[in-house]
């Protein structure tokens, strides 16, 4: 199999039509039909169902679009290390950070890149469960994440970079109802929550509610702090997350109100895997920008 035949595959899972894809990639109708009937050869199965009228995807098509996005994805990463290494930039190392993380992670950059300017940074920005699952998979070089999603002590490393509060978030409509004191004033609101796979949080905003006499009715679960939010500026409930997020992510009709008490810190690291043996990562953690954070926060 070959790109192309990879993204017109991809672009017929969303149009479910061959001339809206041709048109899409400047070709004739029977070159898209050719290239997938290859695809499909190569592959062994058929991906979709078509005839006179329409155009469906078949189990198996369903089930290869996350494939071939991975390989798309994968090819791209490729292609992009190769040229830089070609250009002089041997050096690679591959960053996690959570959004909450970003002004750490600016310092660090903006240090880092004119320190070393031959070392390629490929930096992807994840949340709540698909962070905890890149760490687990050791997807990355370096993880700017809370100290819950590093399950795994005994074979990462970690550095206390700061701490956070949590806080509360709610609709701009019903802020002036809650009582941040009174917690019995949130009872008439669902919660929106983080994934219960990802306990740890999830039960730390749990063990928040019940210190405060209430159950919260979780009517959502959402796998990233931005959808979290997202759901709470639509008005579908409240929220639990760390206060950083307020700055970080500006919907106009969410409220950050702080909740006082001393069971609502939570702790962010830097993590790496002690058997990684990237020559960079010890470059990357004798930053003065790391540093500082280490020993200030």
């Amino acid at each position: 199999m070959d790109t192309l035949q990879l993204k017109l595959f991809l672009s017929l899972s969303k149009t479910l039509n061959f001339t809206k894809t041709a048109n899409e990639f400047y070709v004739t109708q029977p070159t898209v039909s050719n290239y997938i009937k290859s695809l499909e050869g190569s592959i062994g199965v058929k991906l979709l169902n078509r005839d006179s009228r329409s155009v469906s995807l078949t189990p198996e098509g369903v089930e290869f679009i996350v494939y071939a996005n991975q390989m798309l994805s994968l090819q791209a990463e490729a292609e992009n290390r190769l040229r830089n290494m070609a250009e002089g930039r041997r050096g690679y190392l591959r960053v996690a950070i959570l959004s909450s993380a970003t002004d750490l992670f600016t310092d660090c950059l903006t240090e880092f890149s004119n320190k070393y300017r031959t070392i390629q940074i490929n930096v992807r920005m994840l949340e709540g469960f698909d962070m905890m699952t890149a760490i687990s998979q050791r997807s990355y070089d370096i993880y700017f994440a809370h100290a819950h999603q590093v399950a795994d002590s005994e074979n990462t490393n970690t550095i206390h970079t700061f701490s956070s509060q949590l806080s509360l978030y709610a609709h701009r409509s019903i802020a002036d109802s809650i009582d941040i004191n009174d917690w019995n004033t949130l009872k008439q609101y669902h919660f929106i929550s983080a994934p219960d796979d990802e306990f740890t949080l999830s039960n730390h905003i749990k063990r928040i509610c019940a210190n405060r006499g209430i159950t919260p009715d979780v009517i959502n679960y959402f796998n990233r702090a931005d959808t979290i939010l997202l759901g709470v500026n639509s008005g579908v409930g409240v929220a639990i997350l760390p206060r950083d997020f307020a700055t970080f992510y500006n919907y106009s009709n969410v409220v950050c109100i702080p909740i006082p008490g001393n069971d609502v810190e939570i702790s962010n690291v830097v993590a790496w895997h002690k058997t990684n043996s990237n020559p960079d990562i010890p470059k990357f953690l004798e930053l003065s920008a790391l540093k500082k954070y280490e020993n200030q926060h």
